[in-house]
């Protein structure tokens, strides 16, 4: 093996963004250059035949290691290198200046250590020593896998899609369940792509240690093939991962983009002789997400009967059961008043302008045997290329008459006119009619046809999902729906401004009210990138639809404002357009603060589409400081608002 297929080098700024993180950071009492680190002196690095002991002795710093086995920031770790070869490891730290790093090292393992070898996912992936093993993208369902194509997508915040709100993306299927299993799409990888030729082999030799060949192929470009060395790393049996050199984790080319790491301590969720799942971390535009690519063995793949019955039975595979009701026409028909739910006459059904669609899809794993919506909830879901924006939601209109079994459809300026019986779990039209469209780059989303089954139905909460088949199971099932998202229209709607609650206690927190940049004060309602702290609001509830505004009136005392001083306050958040501080006090939304007495600022949601605060972004009052006053400062170095002296009120928060 060569010095260079094992030095996993990386930019020095990058490592704190894409590394394990520790609880705190440790940046050093001094500065260092890269010549100022010793091995010896900073470092040890000490080879035992085929484990190598590495210990951090600088004092006061959090240690950076870049290893054969992956990345870390403990202060001695132990590697454990099965090969013979010789191998790069880079030590550095975070210091108060930046990221530093020594020259890389190099060591030589002499021999081959094939002892080390007794965990079987080394025999799972590359087929046991002096053996290679071919994965190859899985193109149906095998009843394996949690999984009926070639990907999955897996919610970070809540990896079992359970509402547990776990976030740990651990190992084997039990552990983890995706939000989505699309199947086989066109516009992710169409049925019949080149994509499917591909395939990663792995291999194991005395000779040339653990090898990789990718060979991808694409529909726009010739097919690639690269040669390179795998990293398997098990020493964390919860969470094992694998790193590629020279090489990288098979996915469709069309994503190269979406993900910014498919070489380096790629999560293996799910290894068996038969299936294999890679899970790799989204960091495109459409924000984090799990994207979970699968494969099969090539022989499991060219004679699924070799999968034991029990392997299968693993994840409990249900065939379909389609959604059911006792009285369907009935629930149809109930509509909440203010006192009371009755069955009337006629129903009229409006479309979730935040969610106007959605996919649902058949989860028959691990004994769930569910159907399961994406969940998407308007954060900016509906403007990506396979998630089109659909902006008719607010001129849908939908009135079903029980006694005459019509339905009247009003899309935008076309109405439409037809009659329909209620038969199973489905609204069966004479004619053809369609609930929506949309176009995007990659596809088109319609809900169009005679048949559309009811796939939820709350009376309660006023809500009705109808869907067309999207796809079918390998038993010839339809096992997706593409849904429309509607609302019940109550008989008499709620009217006024939507208030939202303040917690005046949790206003007291230095995380909630402090100084940025000793300039500006604010006071953070809402930041979806700090965390750990407890907000003095639900951030849920914080959500604008097109044309509503927020308001938010607040009173500041305790601040020494001079004597001419007439400082602005903003609402500040980050919806599209909006500038931060400086820039934002210029801003038509800014205001003049009431230095004495309550001062009201807002912000209206001119986006066009619903925009959800939660995930997305800040509700934040800033305001004028540096040059218009001074505030009282507390802490050891004298850092941080002193909330005895200062006292900030907010009267109330509405959005109408």
């Amino acid at each position: 093996m060569k010095l260079n297929h094992y030095i996993l080098a990386i930019a020095a700024g990058a490592f704190g963004l894409i590394g394990c993180q520790p609880d705190e950071y440790e940046l050093g009492s001094k500065d260092y250059e890269s010549a100022d680190i010793q091995k010896g002196a900073n470092y040890t690095i000490k080879v035992e035949g085929n484990t190598v002991v590495l210990e951090s002795l600088t004092p006061n710093v959090t240690p950076l290691w870049e290893t054969p086995s992956g990345r870390s920031q403990d202060k001695k770790m132990t590697l454990k290198l099965p090969f013979a070869g010789k191998y790069g490891i880079t030590y550095g730290m975070e210091t108060r200046g930046g990221v530093v790093w020594a020259k890389t090292d190099s060591i030589t393992i002499e021999k081959n250590a094939f002892e080390m070898l007794t965990d079987p996912m080394w025999g799972y992936l590359a087929g046991g020593v002096e053996k290679t093993k071919k994965w190859v993208p899985v193109s149906k369902s095998y009843g394996v896998g949690r999984c009926t194509g070639p990907m999955l997508f897996a919610n970070p915040d809540d990896v079992k899609n359970d509402g547990s709100n776990n976030a740990d993306l651990a190992f084997g299927s039990s552990n983890w369940a995706p939000n989505w299993d699309p199947g086989i799409q066109d516009w992710l990888v169409p049925a019949g792509s080149p994509y499917f030729n591909s395939y990663m082999e792995f291999g194991l030799s005395a000779e040339n240690g653990s090898t990789c060949t990718v060979y991808r192929e694409d529909k726009d470009s010739d097919p690639t093939t690269d040669k390179g060395k795998f990293v398997l790393n098990l020493d964390d049996a919860k969470h094992p991962v694998i790193s590629f050199v020279d090489c990288y984790g098979l996915h469709a080319k069309n994503f190269d983009a979406v993900c910014s790491n498919y070489t380096q301590e790629i999560k293996i969720v799910e290894l068996t002789p038969y299936v294999l799942q890679l899970a790799y971390m989204r960091t495109n535009s459409e924000g984090p997400w799990w994207l979970i690519w699968n494969f099969i063995s090539e022989e499991a793949a060219n004679d699924p009967s070799i999968i034991p019955t029990e392997e299968a039975a693993l994840l409990g595979m249900a065939d379909v059961v389609e959604p059911s009701y006792e009285n369907l026409e009935e629930t149809l028909f109930s509509v909440v008043t203010p006192n009371t739910t009755v069955v009337a006459g006629e129903t009229t059904y409006t479309m979730n302008d935040e969610a106007p669609y959605d996919w649902y899809w058949w989860n028959g794993a691990d004994g769930v045997a569910s159907w399961v919506s994406n969940g998407f909830d308007g954060n900016g879901a509906y403007n990506k290329s396979w998630c089109p924006a659909f902006t008719g939601a607010g001129d849908f209109e939908m009135v079903l008459n029980r006694a005459a079994k019509t339905i009247e459809l009003t899309t935008g300026d076309v109405s439409t006119k037809t009659t329909f019986t209620v038969e199973g779990n489905k609204i069966v039209c004479a004619d053809e009619i369609t609930l929506m469209a949309c176009k995007g780059e990659k596809r088109t989303v319609t809900v169009s046809g005679k048949e559309f089954t009811v796939m939820k139905i709350s009376v309660d909460d006023g809500v009705v999902v109808l869907g067309v088949p999207d796809g079918k199971d390998a038993k010839g099932k339809v096992n997706k729906y593409v849904c429309v998202n509607l609302n019940i229209k109550p008989i008499a709607a709620a009217s006024g401004p939507v208030a939202i609650k303040v917690d005046a206690e949790k206003i007291k927190s230095s995380s909630v009210v402090y100084l940025e940049k000793s300039k500006y004060f604010r006071i953070q309602l809402y930041n979806p990138w700090a965390s750990g702290v407890d907000w003095p609001i639900d951030p849920s509830k914080l959500k604008l639809k097109k044309g509503q505004t927020m308001k938010v009136t607040f009173k500041i005392t305790g601040i020494e404002w001079n004597a001419d001083a007439k400082p602005k306050a903003v609402l500040a958040n980050n919806m599209p357009d909006f500038k931060w501080e400086p820039d934002c006090f210029d801003a038509k939304t800014a205001v003049e603060l009431n230095k004495g007495g309550e001062t009201v600022v807002a912000v209206t949601n001119e986006t066009g589409a619903t925009y959800k605060f939660q995930g997305n972004g800040c509700a934040t009052i800033t305001v004028q400081l540096d040059g218009f006053g001074t505030c009282p400062m507390t802490g050891e170095n004298q850092d941080q608002v002193d909330l005895e002296k200062v006292k900030v009120e907010i009267s109330s928060i509405t959005i109408e």
